[in-house]
C-alpha cells in the first residue's frame, strides 16, 4: 500500500465517512440540498515510491447546473473537474498549520511523514474545509463566497458558464447574460458554443 493510500485509509476515510461522505477510490462525495461536497486526493505527476507528492482538492458541485450545461442528468460520482467552486485545501487555511500541510503539495517522504500529516490533515478537514462546505447553506451564500475568491477559475470558461447559472438562479438574469456574452466573445470556441446555447433558454 501507497503511503498516499495509506495515509487516506486511516486519516482522512474516517473522518469524511464519519461526516455523511461516499467514497470512490481517493474522491469522496457528499450530497447536501442543491450540492454535492467534493474532497480529492490528487497524486502529483513526478510523485515515486520514495518521495510520494499530493494535493487536496476540494469543491462544490450542482447536478443541476451539470445537466444544463451538457445537455443530459448528472448520474454518478461528481469529479472535482466538474465542480462550480474549485481550490486546494492551503487556499482555505489562511496561514495556519505547518508548513507540511500549508503548502502547494504535501509530502510524504517516510512512513513517519504518514502520522504526522494524516493527523494534521484530519485536523485542518475537521477545522476549515467541513465549515466551509456547511456555510454554503443556499445559492446566495455560495454566490457571495466564489465572488469574494480571485484566481484562475474566474477565468475558467466552464466556471464562468456556472456562475452565470448561479446569476440566474438568484434572478440577476441581466449579470448571467452579461457573463456569458464574455465566454461567447473568448478565444475558446467550444465553450462559446456552449455558452450561446445556454443562453438562448435561460
Amino acid at each position: 500500500m501507497s503511503r498516499i493510500d495509506k495515509l487516506a485509509k486511516e486519516y482522512v476515510a474516517p473522518l469524511l465517512k464519519k461526516n455523511g461522505f461516499k467514497k470512490k477510490k481517493l474522491s469522496w462525495n457528499r450530497a447536501r440540498g442543491s450540492f454535492v461536497d467534493i474532497i480529492d486526493i490528487q497524486e502529483l505527476p513526478g510523485s515515486t515510491e520514495d518521495n510520494e507528492r499530493f494535493v487536496l482538492n476540494v469543491g462544490v458541485f450542482i447536478p443541476d447546473y451539470y445537466g444544463t450545461v451538457w445537455g443530459q442528468p448528472y448520474k454518478g460520482f461528481a469529479q472535482e473537474a466538474d465542480a462550480i467552486f474549485r481550490t486546494r485545501l492551503g487556499d482555505l487555511l489562511e496561514g495556519e498549520f505547518s508548513e507540511k500541510i500549508n503548502t502547494s503539495f504535501i509530502a510524504l517522504d517516510s512512513d513517519l511523514d504518514v502520522l504526522a500529516v494524516g493527523e494534521e490533515l484530519s485536523l485542518a478537514i475537521g477545522k476549515k474545509v467541513l465549515p466551509c462546505f456547511d456555510s454554503f447553506e443556499n445559492y446566495r451564500s455560495l454566490h457571495d463566497f466564489i465572488d469574494s475568491v480571485d484566481g484562475w477559475q474566474k477565468d475558467y470558461p466552464l466556471m464562468q458558464i456556472y456562475f452565470a447559472l448561479l446569476k440566474q438562479s438568484l434572478g440577476e438574469k441581466e449579470s448571467a447574460i452579461a457573463i456569458l456574452d464574455g465566454v461567447i466573445a473568448g478565444k475558446n470556441k467550444a465553450w462559446a458554443v456552449h455558452a450561446q446555447r445556454i443562453k438562448s433558454v435561460i
